[in-house]
């Protein structure tokens, strides 16, 4: 299966350089092993893919639980390393399962704000990545996705696509009193977003 898996996501890849003209940077920052989240802006129902395509190694996704209501569907998206994922309140089986892939050293990818922009812009930030980080000591990689907002699948306009991989952010500077609470959660939120932003993500013409 993890042959399979792989293969499919080289023809992921393959498929997004023929319909959009990908830049990326910082592939070097990424941890090939251990329990790691990555954290991205979400412009558009491609990024999980998009992202997942570009990560050298296995990344898990939550995706909102109606995309599993018809069962091929369903199949294709788990086979994909989706978790479902109800929008209104983030179920404690959502939360388990992210918690035992990153027990056994995987690597998950969040969306901090919650939902897709529907300005272009970044929204307000939630602590669930926070939380997962400081609960799992987990270290995170921030992902910057630029070009895709609005943007459709043609042939005919292949849009300029910029992902951008920062480097690691350590969680253990914020865990030094052993003590994981709600107002550490915001902080790590806050320096993820951050660097989100921080991150050059002018667009190469």
């Amino acid at each position: 299966m993890h042959a399979v898996f792989r293969f499919t996501q080289c023809l992921f890849q393959i498929c997004f350089r023929f319909l959009f003209r990908i830049q990326v940077e910082g592939r070097e920052n990424i941890p090939r092993r251990g329990r790691l989240l990555f954290a991205a802006n979400h412009v558009s129902a491609y990024d999980p893919f998009v992202i997942g395509s570009l990560v050298p190694r296995a990344l898990y996704f939550l995706a909102k639980k109606e995309l599993f209501r018809n069962p091929v569907f369903a199949a294709v998206l788990r086979f994909l390393h989706a978790i479902p994922l109800d929008r209104r309140e983030v179920a404690h089986n959502t939360i388990r399962r992210v918690n035992e892939l990153l027990a056994k050293g995987e690597a998950v990818l969040l969306f901090p704000e919650g939902t897709r922009t529907r300005s272009g812009q970044m929204g307000a930030s939630k602590s669930g990545v926070g939380m997962m980080a400081a609960v799992n000591q987990a270290d995170i990689v921030p992902v910057r996705v630029e070009g895709l907002f609005g943007k459709r699948l043609s042939l005919r306009r292949r849009p300029r696509v910029k992902i951008i991989f920062g480097s690691v952010i350590s969680v253990a500077p914020f865990l030094q009193n052993g003590t994981a609470t709600k107002e550490i959660y915001r902080q790590i939120t806050a320096a993820v977003f951050e660097r989100i932003r921080a991150l050059n993500a002018a667009m190469v013409t």
